[in-house]
């Protein structure tokens, strides 16, 4: 019996690849929806996240009846096919007798899933900072050679060689392996020069800010910290959480602290802008600082936030500021302002004419992914 050619012993390696690459298609169209899903946000970060996704048809040929024509099938050109009951919505008229669409979940490794999310934002405005510039000296395999130590020993091109040696005279087979046949990696140093960033994230965890709106908060930042450990290396980040009062907490009390109280904002500006003056000055670092609230501040600290944003942005390579708003539409809680309306704090903060003050309003978790792209665009250094 002939051995099967080269193209079908391939094919199930081929389609495993193109599956692959159609669930990687499909992630990236409904990154929206996927950004703010329970089950990655709570996830610790390491396992395998799974994911509802559409049923994948793979597409093929099938014959057809010759008397009816290629293509040809029930109905003229113009009729609407498909309805069913009196059209007055979903689940209206009588029951159906089809079968419906079809989901099923696939395993995505969250690391795999963060760079198909975040791979084409950055911190914008980064700068060298040449006071103290951080090296980070990595190890890259450049060439090959037929001597060298034998721990760099490239078994699978040494183990080619020797094929190859041996086809040479009739047998493609492994064996009575020469020094000839040796190969080593060679590795060659390399020196990368980061410029210094500090992340400070800012959340508001005060009485007003509901289950609902803690989500959305806790979700950017989130998303906000894999970013950060996906593109940069060796980035401080500081977590303060606040009501009338503010506090640095670490990673994983910023991620599930409840807390209570009344809201006082400009608490969380002063700790930050003291932590900013004693271990990230300007001329050393690229500070970057986030703040998420529903505005619901204290109407005489409005003022003193003002302040302290302005004097921020004299430390600061860049300020953000989320509001999160409650829609009816959103978890079925009623919204307390009308769509669109800025909170007191907001309003105060848009007065503050500076470029590198950027501001959003955020009401529904699936407005994650715009906010992100807000935040995170990549910027031409510069004054500004």
């Amino acid at each position: 019996m002939s051995p099967l050619p080269w193209e079908l012993r391939t094919r199930g390696l081929k389609d495993s690849l193109r599956h692959d690459q159609r669930v990687k298609d499909a992630i990236k169209k409904n990154l929206r929806e996927l950004i703010g899903e329970e089950a990655i946000i709570t996830s610790d970060g390491q396992r395998t996240v799974r994911i509802p996704l559409r049923y994948l048809d793979q597409y093929r040929f099938k014959n057809g009846v010759p008397q009816n024509g290629v293509g040809q099938g029930a109905g003229k050109p113009g009729d609407m096919l498909g309805r069913r009951g009196n059209g007055q919505g979903p689940g209206d008229g009588a029951p159906g007798d089809q079968p419906g669409e079809h989901s099923y979940e696939v395993g995505v490794p969250l690391e795999d899933l963060v760079q198909m999310m975040l791979e084409d934002l950055a911190l914008p405005w980064l700068e060298e900072k040449p006071e103290r510039q951080q090296e980070v000296r990595t190890y890259q395999y450049t060439d090959v050679r037929r001597r060298g130590s034998l721990a760099n020993l490239d078994k699978r091109r040494t183990l080619m060689e020797n094929i190859k040696r041996n086809a040479s005279r009739g047998i493609a087979t492994v064996g009575d392996i020469h020094e000839y046949d040796l190969r080593f990696k060679v590795w060659d140093e390399h020196v990368e020069r980061h410029a210094n960033a500090a992340i400070y994230m800012l959340m508001d965890v005060s009485g007003s800010m509901t289950t609902g709106k803690k989500y959305i908060a806790k979700s950017f930042f989130f998303w906000m910290v894999r970013f950060i450990q996906m593109k940069y290396r060796r980035v401080e980040m500081v977590f303060i959480a606040h009501d009338t009062i503010a506090q640095m907490v670490s990673e994983q009390d910023f991620f599930s602290i409840v807390q209570g109280g009344g809201t006082r904002c400009s608490s969380a500006y002063e700790l930050a802008l003291a932590h900013i003056g004693l271990h990230h000055p300007k001329e050393r670092w690229n500070t970057y600082l986030f703040h998420f609230s529903d505005g619901d501040n204290l109407p005489p600290d409005n003022a003193v936030c003002t302040t302290r944003v302005q004097e921020l942005l004299m430390h600061c390579t860049m300020v953000g500021y989320g509001q999160i708003e409650e829609r009816d539409d959103f978890y079925g809680w009623r919204s307390q302002s009308a769509p669109g309306e800025w909170s007191s704090l907001h309003r105060a903060l848009k007065k503050i004419d500076h470029p590198r003050l950027l501001s959003v309003t955020i009401t529904h978790k699936e407005q994650l992914y715009q906010v992100l792209q807000t935040f995170l665009q990549p910027q031409e250094n510069g004054h500004a």
